[in-house]
C-alpha cells in the first residue's frame, strides 16, 4: 500500500469511507477502568497471533512443570490441566481465547498456603524455573541502593538539596554509613537523593486469600553518593510519612530492623511500579493513542504505517489484563498490598496525573535532578534509555521528513490533528498535555515518545518482573506484618513474618515468569519490504543497525557495572504485547 498524506491522496473518497468504517469498529469505553479510556471491544485484527499464543502457552507450561510438589493439591490439579492446556490453542476458536483460558486456569489454581520459615524455603519454590540471580545478593545494602538506579522501578529517585520536616535524619545517622561526611555537604555538592512513596500514604490495604492481612506503607528512603567510591549508598529509611516516637529512622546498624525497613521500601516500590510505572504509564497510557490512531488516520497514512508494528498486541494484552489480572480477585488484587479499587486509583493517577510530554526522557531526568552524569555517574536506566531515545528519535525524524516537507504541512494534516485532539479529549482518550502538532519538531517528539514508551520504556519496567520481582523476598508485593516501632530488637522470625505466605510467593513467581520472560518481536525489525518503498526500507535497516550498535555499547557497559539487561535491544519488543 502506498503511503499518502490526506491532501495528496489520489482517492480521498475511498480513504474517507474506510476511516468511517474504522470509527465504527473502534470506540472508547470510560467505564471499564473509570475514568480511563479503553477500547470498547477488540477488533479481530487486534487479537493475539498464533505465534504469540504459542510463546505464552510455553511459559504457562513451564509454570505447570515447576510446581513439583507431587503431594500438593495444586500439583494434582495442574497435572489434570496439562493436556487441555497443551492443546488449548487448537481447542479454542481464537488465539485470544486460548491465552485467556490458559491464564484463567493457571491463576485459578491455588497453591498450598502457609508461612515459609526461611529464605531456603523460598528458593525451593524454583524447580524448573531457574532461581533469579537477585536471590544471591538482594539482602546487601549495595544492591538495595543499586536497584533504585537499575531495578524494576528506576524512575523515582530524585536529587534534593536538603530534607524537609517529614524526615528528620541527623548527621549522626548520616555518618553511620558515610563517616566524615555531612548532610549539608552532600546536599550542596549534588550528592543527596530521596525516594519518596508519598503517593501510597493512606492507601486502603487488602486481605490475601486465606485471610492474611496485608500491609503497605509510604516510606521515605535517603541515599547519598559517596565521595570516595562515587556510588549511591543507602543512608536511612523511615517507614511512614509522619515522624514520631513509633516511627523511627532506621539506619544500616539496626540489624533485622534495617532489613525489615528495606523490605518495606521494596514493598512500596513494587506497588508503585505495578500500578503506576508499569500499568499506568505504559499499558494504559498508550491505549488511547492506539484507539484514536485507528479512528482518525487513513489506512495509508504514513504515520499509521509507522506506528502499526508498535501497536501490535497492546489492545489484546490490555483486554486480557482487564479480564484476568486487574479484575476483582485477579492477580493484582491477590498480590498487591492495596485493594483493587485503590490500586486502580493509583493507575488512573499514573495516566492522568501528569502531561504526556513530561515523560520525554531528558525532561523527566531533568525534573528529578538526575540528568547530571557527574553528580550521579552510575545510573544504568538513564544511560541506556538515552541510547534508545536518540536512536528512535533519529529514525522517526528521518521517516517523518520523507513525507512532510515543512511545518505548514504538519499543521495542515487534518488526520494528524484529529488523532492528537481526540487523544486528549474528555470524550476520547483523556491523556493530558497532548495538543495537535504545529511543526516538525513537535510531531517528531510525540511520535518518538509513543514509540519509545511502547518499546524501550515498557521493556525497562516489564522484564524485571522475572529477574527481580518473581523472587518474593527481593520485592514482596505486600507486607504481612506491621512496620516495627523500635529501632532495634527484631529477630529473623520477625523479618520472615513480613514476607508472603507460600501461595502468594508461588503466584508472584508464576506471574513474574509468564510476564517477565516473554519476548515477542524486536525493536527496529519491521520485516522485509514492510514499508513498500526501497528508500524507507533501507532507512529502517539503518535504524536496526544503530540498535545493534546500542547493543554493543550496553554489553560493554555491563562489563563494568552490575549487568543491566532490560534495555538490551535484542530483548526489547516493538510493542507492549505482554
Amino acid at each position: 500500500m502506498s503511503a499518502f498524506l490526506p491532501f495528496f491522496d489520489p482517492d480521498p473518497e475511498t480513504r474517507s469511507a474506510r476511516r468511517a468504517l474504522r470509527q465504527s469498529e473502534y470506540s472508547f469505553n470510560h467505564a471499564y477502568v473509570s475514568p480511563l479510556a479503553l477500547v470498547h471491544d477488540i477488533a479481530g485484527r487486534d487479537r493475539f497471533s498464533i505465534e504469540f499464543t504459542t510463546l505464552v502457552l510455553g511459559k504457562i507450561m513451564t509454570n505447570v512443570a515447576n510446581e513439583a510438589d507431587a503431594d500438593s493439591a495444586l500439583r494434582r490439579r495442574l497435572r489434570a490441566m496439562d493436556v487441555p492446556l497443551s492443546h488449548v490453542a487448537l481447542a479454542g476458536s481464537t488465539a485470544v481465547r486460548a491465552v485467556s483460558t490458559a491464564v484463567g486456569q493457571l491463576l485459578g489454581a491455588q497453591a498450598a498456603a502457609g508461612r515459609l520459615q526461611s529464605l531456603d524455603d523460598f528458593n525451593s519454590l524454583f524447580h524448573v524455573i531457574g532461581l533469579p540471580p537477585i536471590a544471591q545478593d538482594f539482602h546487601r545494602d549495595e544492591t538495595f541502593a543499586e536497584l533504585r538506579l537499575s531495578g524494576a522501578n528506576p524512575v523515582l529517585i530524585r536529587r534534593i538539596d536538603k530534607l524537609d520536616d517529614r524526615f528528620p535524619v541527623t548527621d549522626a545517622d548520616f555518618q553511620i554509613t558515610l563517616p566524615g561526611d555531612t548532610l549539608a555537604a552532600a546536599g550542596a555538592e549534588g550528592r543527596l537523593y530521596l525516594v519518596d512513596y508519598q503517593k501510597l500514604d493512606g492507601m486502603e490495604t487488602g486481605v490475601a486469600p486465606g485471610g492474611w492481612q496485608k500491609y503497605l506503607y509510604a516510606p521515605l528512603a535517603l541515599f547519598a553518593v559517596s565521595k570516595q567510591t562515587r556510588k549511591l549508598t543507602a543512608i536511612a529509611i523511615q517507614c511512614k510519612q509522619r515522624p514520631g516516637v513509633n516511627n523511627p529512622i532506621f539506619t544500616p546498624d539496626d540489624g533485622y530492623n534495617w532489613k525489615i525497613a528495606k523490605t518495606i521500601v521494596e514493598i512500596a516500590d513494587g506497588n508503585y511500579h505495578e500500578s503506576i510505572t508499569h500499568l499506568g504509564r505504559t499499558h494504559l497510557t498508550l491505549e488511547p493513542f492506539i484507539v484514536s490512531a485507528h479512528r482518525q488516520f487513513g489506512l495509508n497514512h504514513p504515520l499509521l504505517i509507522l506506528l502499526q508494528p508498535h501497536f501490535e498486541g497492546t489492545l489484546a494484552i490490555n483486554n486480557l489484563a482487564r479480564l484476568k489480572l486487574i479484575s476483582p480477585d485477579g492477580v493484582v488484587d491477590r498480590l498487591l498490598g492495596g485493594t483493587i479499587s485503590a490500586t486502580l486509583g493509583l493507575s488512573a493517577w499514573g495516566v492522568q496525573g501528569h502531561a504526556f510530554m513530561d515523560l520525554l526522557p531528558m525532561a523527566s531526568f531533568r525534573d528529578r535532578g538526575v540528568d547530571d552524569l557527574e553528580s550521579l555517574p552510575h545510573y544504568a536506566y538513564r544511560d541506556d534509555s538515552l541510547l534508545h531515545w536518540d536512536a528512535i528519535r533519529e529514525w522517526v525524524a528521518t521517516y517523518v521528513r520523507c513525507f512532510y516537507r515543512s511545518d505548514e504541512e504538519v499543521a495542515a494534516d487534518v488526520e494528524l490533528a484529529g488523532w492528537l485532539t481526540e487523544v486528549s479529549a474528555e470524550t476520547g482518550g483523556r491523556i493530558r498535555g497532548v495538543t495537535p502538532a504545529r511543526n516538525l519538531v513537535e510531531l517528531i517528539d510525540v511520535m518518538s515518545l509513543v514509540i519509545f514508551t511502547a518499546s524501550a520504556q515498557h521493556a525497562a519496567v516489564n522484564f524485571p518482573q522475572f529477574d527481580i520481582m518473581s523472587y518474593a523476598p527481593a520485592m514482596p508485593l505486600a507486607g504481612y506484618s506491621p512496620a516495627p516501632t523500635k529501632k532495634q530488637g527484631a529477630t529473623e522470625s520477625d523479618y520472615m513474618s513480613h514476607l508472603p505466605p507460600r501461595d502468594q510467593a508461588v503466584l508472584q513467581m508464576n506471574t513474574g515468569n509468564m510476564l517477565g520472560t516473554a519476548h515477542y518481536t524486536r525493536l527496529g525489525h519491521y520485516g522485509p519490504d514492510y514499508f513498500g518503498e526501497p528508500r524507507i526500507d533501507e532507512m529502517a535497516g539503518r535504524f536496526a543497525a544503530k540498535l545493534d550498535k546500542v547493543e554493543e555499547i550496553i554489553q560493554e557497559r555491563n562489563q563494568h557495572r552490575r549487568p543491566y539487561q532490560f534495555m538490551l535491544p535484542s530483548g526489547v519488543p516493538q510493542s507492549i504485547n505482554i
